[in-house]
């Protein structure tokens, strides 16, 4: 329910500066700064719908963003409790700006001598960096959240492959007069460089084929939501006639139902009037059978309003009036991949992400996609436990040797289920093809593999999906 009464601009006047400097002067523009992040908060006249607030946090050493996302200040709870998660989100940002570097040998055991020299340097040098060190076989699980990931030179030659599967991590080979020597202001004054040359904003890669046969009249509204442990985003496309016209993502620390409708409501339903899309189509965690979601609430992931089976879908389309439709993400993800090419017609597609036990799938099955009876076909959770593998009690989902071991026996099922044409793996951790299919040859021979294509960019196969599903689903509605 909406407040009239409610003045945002005046409430966030009255706030305590905790943490941060407020410059209020501008009645449209709130900037609030630290001595690591800028948040902006812009007010932008709708008229004759309500007007839009949009929060952006910028982190100053990198220029990332942090915190972003646009609603309507209408209900008085709603945007006072974003406002705290973004104070928090900014304030937070002074405990995480030491640069952390990992190093790594084949033990660790001489990187992790250079580090304690690196860090002496960096003291001396007055920088807010701080080195460590692990073994080769641990820098994946321990490198994802680092600045840089700096390899010694005896394994030098593992760098490329290491950088594949660690993508958003510079991964670099110290050179080797500079570790011979032990040479820690060298090491430092390198690596700033390297950064320095490396820095840049990085954006999702398009596909590189087109949707075939997908000419249409329609606009469809695609989202692909992901909720990982220290971030969660919503990403959100608007497609005119298969042609991209609007590409934005929402980024948070936690995911909640309103921020859903805060989407919907901003860009797309204006005043859940709709008129500005034909369908909207929401590629998400976990199976959905009848608009239910299937997937646990968790302290960053709650799309339900508190109460039990919650049905998320009924719950969209009645608030809106333009048609909602929910699919799986690796369901859409296997869609979008599908129609990106038109040489194969029977695909099964794989998403295994870095530090999850489990992953999911998407098949399509001579061209249209298999959800199921029930929602849950590719739902491989259901099965895995049952998998042998050589060290059950210790299976570590950032460690590619047990990776492996876990995506061959799941295209083993799929190979003795669907026997797809080709596999699109997505996988950072596993980034060799031919690796795979050595591991895969343990339960079938080579003759009867599919062919094996491994994936970078999940997100466009989602949002390209989901374009798709929405145009299926409203031509089956008739």
């Amino acid at each position: 329910m909406a407040d009239e009464s409610f003045d945002f601009r005046s409430w966030i006047r009255r706030q305590p500066h905790r943490g941060y400097e407020a410059d209020l002067a501008d009645d449209d523009h709130f900037v609030l700064t630290t001595e690591y992040a800028t948040a902006q908060i812009n007010f932008y006249d709708m008229e004759p719908d309500p007007e839009i607030v949009e929060f952006h946090i910028e982190n100053k050493a990198d220029g990332s963003v942090k915190f972003f996302l646009h609603f309507h200040a209408e209900e008085r709870d709603h945007a006072i409790q974003l406002f705290r998660e973004m104070v928090q989100t900014l304030v937070s940002l002074r405990e995480q700006q030491v640069t952390e570097v990992l190093l790594c040998c084949t033990v660790g055991m001489t990187t992790t001598f250079f580090a304690e020299r690196l860090n002496q340097v960096a003291e001396a040098m007055e920088l807010d960096w701080h080195f460590s060190a692990v073994a080769v076989s641990e820098a994946f699980e321990h490198g994802r959240d680092k600045a840089a990931v700096l390899v010694a030179p005896q394994i030098g030659y593992q760098a490329e492959r290491m950088q594949m599967s660690l993508p958003e991590v510079p991964v670099l080979a110290i050179p080797t007069a500079i570790f011979a020597s032990y040479d820690a202001a060298g090491c430092v004054e390198w690596l700033r460089e390297e950064l320095r040359a490396r820095r840049r904003t990085t954006e999702e890669r398009a596909l590189e084929h087109v949707a075939h046969g997908l000419v249409n009249d329609k606009r469809i509204f695609a989202v692909a939501v992901h909720a990982a442990p220290e971030k969660v985003t919503i990403q959100y496309r608007l497609y005119d006639r298969g042609e991209v016209v609007l590409d934005r993502m929402a980024i948070k620390r936690r995911l909640s139902l309103a921020d859903i409708t805060d989407v919907l409501d901003t860009q797309v339903c204006r005043c859940k009037g709709g008129g500005d899309a034909d369908a909207v189509g929401i590629g998400i965690t976990g199976s959905i059978h009848d608009g239910l979601l299937d997937v646990s609430r968790s302290a960053t992931f709650d799309l339900t309003d508190g109460t039990e089976d919650f049905n998320l879908g009924a719950y969209l389309n009645k608030r809106y009036r333009i048609p909602i439709f929910l699919c799986n993400n690796a369901n859409a993800a296997a869609l979008g991949w599908y129609v990106s090419q038109d040489r194969f017609r029977n695909v099964t597609f794989y998403s295994q992400a870095s530090g999850w036990a489990v992953g999911g799938q998407g098949h399509v099955v001579d061209g249209r996609l298999v959800e199921g009876a029930h929602g849950n076909a590719g739902e491989i959770k259901y099965v895995v436990q049952r998998f042998n593998f050589s060290h059950p009690l210790h299976y570590n989902a950032y460690d590619p040797a047990d990776v492996l071991e876990l995506a061959a026996q799941v295209l083993a099922m799929d190979c003795a289920t669907f026997d797809p044409e080709v596999v699109a793996l997505r996988c950072e951790l596993l980034p060799d093809m031919e690796e795979v299919a050595e591991e895969l040859a343990r339960y079938i021979p080579h003759a009867y593999q599919p062919k094996l294509v491994h994936v970078d960019n999940y997100n466009e196969c989602i949002l390209l999906g989901m374009m798709v599903y929405s145009l299926q689903q409203l031509t089956a509605a008739g």
